[in-house]
């Protein structure tokens, strides 16, 4: 396992520079929120590198915020998030690099935090979580998602298997061995920088208390793109790994969407063919217990319960179809 050096003494400042590299496409207004937070931050040496693009005024919204420590290059169609961030390193100037999204908003407690263990020389990538806009407070579907990830973050181990790519920081030295982005990933870049990270010898520190504001699908529609996205990339970059689980899953949230059709079987074979449905929302709902959620929410579980199985099902078509397999 690689150590991390000691990157701070009581000599050097408490906040150390950092720069952070950003692959914003078809943000819209969010990029001007998301530079316009880091710098409010008024972060000493701190630089934020924002590669822009899409059919929208991406780019021209952010050029116009440049400067105070902000750089944009713009992002051309068919870069993707991987290219882009190989652009923006090459513009980097710090040793400490953080990964953020465009959905984001910078907050100094927040980067303090998951940039201590790397400051103190335990690790030299580090990963933390995420919680919904200020904004986002009250609808039900960002709620749920919160209160399932309260749980996830309180049993995490102190060492992470992968990194979320909206809340992570590492050293030049890591992201170097790890390949500096330079290999082309059409989805699942921090699926696969975690990885790389890890065959090269770096243990991934989790900063559960390190939690960014980040926009959280708030529709059934963005929920699902979101979810389809992230299982498929578990079957992308590791099928070895997740293709068996992932199977089980599947067949599983068959038998729960087919529940109306077992309650018209005989009893009681039909009471047995919905335990895998009864046992989803029971688990369901002893997350939103455990993670506070809002009465609207405990409302809506079942419902929210047949997205999570639509969308395991739509990743594993999106899977197993060569076209939409490398889709973003």
């Amino acid at each position: 396992m690689q150590q991390a050096p000691a990157m701070a003494t009581p000599e050097q400042p408490t906040l150390p520079p950092f720069t952070a590299l950003v692959a914003a496409w078809g943000e819209g207004p969010r990029i001007e929120a998301h530079i316009q937070s880091f710098k409010a931050m008024r972060w000493p040496g701190a630089e934020l590198i924002v590669v822009a693009g899409g059919q929208d005024d991406t780019y021209a919204r952010a050029r116009a915020l440049e400067g105070e420590g902000v750089r944009v290059l713009e992002q051309k169609a068919g870069m993707g998030k991987q290219r882009s961030l190989r652009e923006a390193l090459k513009h980097a100037r710090h040793e400490l690099i953080f990964l953020t999204d465009a959905d984001c908003l910078f907050e100094r407690e927040v980067l303090h935090k998951l940039f201590a263990p790397i400051l103190e020389g335990r690790y030299q990538a580090v990963t933390g979580g995420s919680r919904p806009l200020p904004s986002q407070a009250g609808n039900p579907l960002a709620d749920y998602e919160r209160a399932r990830e309260v749980t996830f973050f309180a049993n995490h181990p102190a060492q992470s298997e992968g990194i979320l790519g909206r809340n992570a920081a590492l050293t030049r030295r890591a992201l170097e061995q790890a390949g500096n982005f330079a290999e082309d990933v059409s989805t699942g870049t921090d699926y696969h920088l975690a990885k790389r990270l890890r065959e090269a010898g770096y243990a991934i520190g989790f900063v559960r208390e390190s939690l960014i504001a980040s926009e959280y699908p708030d529709t059934a529609r963005s929920y699902l793109q979101r979810r389809r996205r992230w299982v498929k990339n578990l079957l992308v970059h590791d099928p070895q790994k997740n293709r068996a689980a992932l199977a089980q899953s599947g067949a599983l949230a068959v038998m729960v969407l087919l529940a109306p059709v077992w309650l018209l079987l005989p009893k009681p074979l039909g009471w047995l063919l919905l335990l895998p449905a009864l046992a989803a929302l029971v688990a369901r709902y002893r997350d939103m217990l455990r993670g506070g959620a809002g009465p609207k929410t405990l409302l809506l579980v079942p419902y929210f319960t047949v997205l999570d199985q639509i969308g395991l099902l739509g990743a594993l078509w999106d899977y197993y179809d060569p076209q939409r397999r490398r889709k973003w």
